[in-house]
């Protein structure tokens, strides 16, 4: 589990306080009534889309996408600066792209995984263009239906964070990409790696 590691060591990252602040480009935002959704620049290997969903009421949320041939590659050395990678075949018959994540921050740097899917976002799509869009697009959408989810201070159940706490991550992604793809059938053919509690 080299690629959670990894991940949770940049988000660490992200809170220590240093002498030098090593704080993520933030590549694009978005506002809206009880969250921001930030795009951030991400430089793991397989990263393609990396979103953090800030809340006014304390918790965040980091939602990622990465590409799983690099993910999987063993890096074997390095030569002249180019780093040199051998494929992985630990699941040659899994037909997933691409690898899925969503996490809960806390405030201190800490990382709670809600989820973790390795997920289909190619399918059988003929054009090379749509394979490299449509993916990024369907986790954007998702990172940005967070912007729409109201809160009621008057009903707990029905808080932004208590919403949050029960958002369908995986059936969301489906719903995007279909869109993405115009396949209403397609399928993610998910594959759950490691999945989390939010209480």
């Amino acid at each position: 589990m080299g690629w959670l590691r990894q991940l949770q060591r940049w988000i660490r990252r992200l809170f220590t306080k240093s002498r030098k602040q090593h704080a993520p480009t933030i590549l694009k935002r978005w506002y809206g009534k009880n969250c921001a959704v930030l795009r951030l620049e991400r430089t793991t290997a397989g990263g393609i889309a990396t979103y953090r969903v800030v809340s006014i009421y304390g918790r965040d949320y980091l939602i990622t996408l990465d590409y799983l041939p690099d993910l999987h590659g063993e890096v074997v050395g390095e030569f002249n600066g180019i780093i040199i990678k051998l494929g992985s075949l630990d699941y040659p018959s899994n037909p997933a792209t691409h690898r899925f994540a969503v996490f809960r921050l806390g405030s201190n740097g800490s990382s709670c995984p809600v989820g973790v899917w390795d997920v289909d976002l190619e399918g059988f799509t003929p054009k090379y263009s749509l394979r490299e869009l449509a993916p990024r697009r369907a986790v954007a959408g998702v990172a940005l239906q967070c912007l729409k989810i109201p809160n009621s201070s008057k009903t707990p159940s029905l808080s932004w964070e208590s919403q949050m706490g029960r958002v369908d991550w995986l059936g969301l992604l489906e719903e995007k990409i279909r869109a993405e793809l115009s396949n209403p059938n397609h399928s993610l053919r998910a594959c759950v790696i490691t999945g989390g509690n939010l209480a």
